[in-house]
């Protein structure tokens, strides 16, 4: 190594000053006629013995490399894990701004149309609510009408039914009393001795008495005065005369006391 040739006594001139003021003190303690060569070499090593602490010092004071190691597997490999997780990065970025970014503002738009078209809904589902409401409102409203107009159509009904009964009675008291008028007209004839006209009267009074069979009267009502209508008719003659005025007296008694009962 350079460090360990820089030590060599020899090439230093600095360290054979030393030597050669040490050599008198030397020649004077022992006198020899030697060339003065050979205690020179002798004394050499402790010239650089002398030296060697300063050349020392100077050799630490310069920084040692350390020797390169062998290189591991995660030193080769770091490198690539790098560029790997630089191309994985860029794929990362690659994605995001060419894919999510889109994605994320069209998701956005979606949500914004979304959103516009909840509250266009919620509107219309407001108005049909109110619109709902109105119509109950209505329809609450034409359920008492309807209420109402059914009672009074019930009232209307039950005054009609009872007009009808009222008409009908009506009807039956003019057919008693046109009976009634019938069996008159054939008691005058008879009194009269005029059978032709109390014939015609009788035949009046037998259509009344159908017309009134058939208005709704109680046939309990009318038990009877068929027969005696008939024995009127038969007895018109001037034998049995006085038969036929009795019968009709009496159906005229018995159509006064229906009359009194009538409602």
């Amino acid at each position: 190594m350079e460090p360990e040739e820089e030590l060599k006594p020899q090439e230093n001139p600095e360290s054979a000053e030393p030597v050669l003021d040490s050599q008198p003190a030397e020649s004077e303690a022992i006198p020899t006629t030697e060339p003065v060569v050979e205690p020179a070499a002798e004394v050499m090593p402790e010239a650089a013995a002398a030296v060697e602490p300063e050349v020392q010092t100077e050799v630490k004071a310069e920084p040692l490399r350390a020797p390169a190691g062998k290189k591991t597997f995660w030193s080769k490999a770091l490198p690539w894990v790098i560029v790997a997780l630089l191309f994985y990065l860029g794929g990362v970025a690659t994605i995001y701004f060419a894919v999510h970014q889109p994605a994320k503002k069209a998701a956005a738009a979606a949500a914004a149309t979304a959103e516009q078209e909840i509250s266009s809904l919620n509107n219309q589902v407001s108005q049909l609510e109110l619109q709902k409401s109105q119509v109950q409102s209505e329809l609450d409203t034409a359920r008492g009408n309807l209420v109402d107009t059914q009672e009074e159509l019930t009232a209307a009904q039950s005054t009609i039914e009872e007009q009808l009964t009222e008409v009908a009675n009506a009807n039956i008291k003019r057919l008693v009393y046109k009976l009634l008028g019938s069996i008159n007209s054939a008691r005058a004839s008879l009194e009269k001795r005029d059978t032709a006209s109390a014939r015609q009267a009788l035949n009046f009074a037998k259509a009344d008495l159908e017309e009134l069979e058939g208005a709704g009267l109680a046939a309990e009502a009318l038990s009877g005065f068929a027969d005696r209508l008939e024995d009127a008719v038969t007895n018109l003659n001037e034998l049995t005369l006085q038969k036929s005025r009795a019968a009709l007296d009496t159906l005229y008694t018995n159509l006064l006391l229906l009359v009194d009962n009538l409602p």
